[in-house]
């Protein structure tokens, strides 16, 4: 997933970055070819101008489109806090030379339910994360067309993502790949610096040689709070890059 949460990113071998950093290795270990396979769609994956991921399991969102808009969010921690809701989003990748340029996170939160509520003003809204590698900002998404009217600046440590490094990376341990049809399907597992195992499954399309999408379960933490939890990733590759949204910050 992922998940250049940068300095995460680069040490993840999964086509997401999760916001706690696997534990570092000297480098991948398993099934030789395996690991020659992946290094090849990482590259390929890297070098496309555009990604677009869209992932759920990973980010909760509470928000109000109040004057001022309200809005926070939690991510990688397996559980929606009360006044949050599970979180779907839709992750614009903009990368040139093997790295991200810059990314935009469309944030949308779970329908309403019964058990679930609205916030009072009826509906919560989705919220935008644009992150540079000199910058982030986040704002409520108000407007049509997915439109968002002013920016607050965010620092990097609030923002489970990055740019400037590669998204894709090669780390963790490989088994065999599985070979059906024009699909690839490779298992691996890491673990997060906090000591939880994860367990990966990616499939990838043999031609054009790309990701196409991620199932990645972590293991409960031993600590209180750390439920075991799975995030559900999958990855279209756009013939245009789009260009980045516009900041216009709140005043």
């Amino acid at each position: 997933m992922s998940r250049s949460r940068a300095a995460l990113l680069a040490a993840i071998a999964c086509a997401s970055a999760l916001a706690a950093a696997p534990a570092l290795a000297a480098g991948p270990t398993g099934d030789p070819a395996t690991i020659a396979t992946y290094r090849a769609v990482v590259a390929a994956t890297n070098a496309k101008g555009v990604v677009v991921v869209t992932q759920s399991g990973y980010m909760s969102l509470s928000a109000r489109a109040s004057r001022p808009a309200t809005f926070t969010w939690t991510y990688g921690q397996g559980h929606v806090a009360a006044g949050f809701r599970a979180a779907t989003e839709t992750i614009t990748l903009a990368q040139a030379k093997g790295r991200v340029v810059w990314l935009a996170d469309y944030v949308v939160p779970a329908a309403c339910s019964a058990a679930n509520p609205c916030t009072a003003n009826g509906a919560m809204p989705p919220i935008e994360l644009l992150v540079t590698p000199h910058a982030a900002f986040a704002g409520v998404v108000t407007g049509a067309h997915a439109a968002v009217a002013c920016f607050r600046r965010e620092p990097f440590t609030s923002v489970p993502y990055r740019a400037g490094g590669p998204w894709w990376s090669v780390f963790g341990d490989f088994r065999p790949e599985v070979t059906r049809g024009n699909q690839i399907l490779v298992t691996l597992t890491y673990s997060w610096g906090n000591g939880r195992h994860v367990t990966e499954l990616d499939s990838i399309r043999a031609t054009p040689g790309l990701f196409a999408a991620s199932a990645i379960h972590v293991a409960r933490g031993a600590a209180a709070g750390q439920p075991a939890f799975s995030i559900a990733q999958s990855d279209a590759y756009p013939a245009v890059v789009p260009a980045a949204p516009k900041v216009s910050l709140c005043r």
